[in-house]
């Protein structure tokens, strides 16, 4: 029996990435011209939020790669409209 399959619309989100380690700014355009915050934790970590629009999933996963290549470790992701990408903050 055939099964339906729902295909995600394309629309672009507002994305915020958190990361373990230290993100120079400078990598914002390499990086899908997000915002770049990095900040250290209390116990010495290093912290990077990434935040900014993407225009779809397939943009989402390149930017994971890219993250990924950098071997740093994913704390967490939210995802919105961009519309109400205040809520993040």
């Amino acid at each position: 029996m055939p099964t339906e399959m729902s295909v995600p619309s394309r629309m672009s989100r507002y994305y915020q990435i958190t990361v373990e380690g230290k993100i120079d700014a400078s990598w914002s355009d390499w990086l899908s011209s997000m915002q770049l915050v990095s900040w250290q934790e209390s116990d010495g970590r290093h912290m990077t939020t990434l935040s900014g629009v993407l225009a779809d999933q397939a943009a989402l996963r390149g930017l994971l790669i890219r993250l990924w290549d950098l071997n740093l470790v994913l704390r967490s992701l939210q995802q919105g409209d961009p519309a109400q990408r205040s809520k993040f903050k």
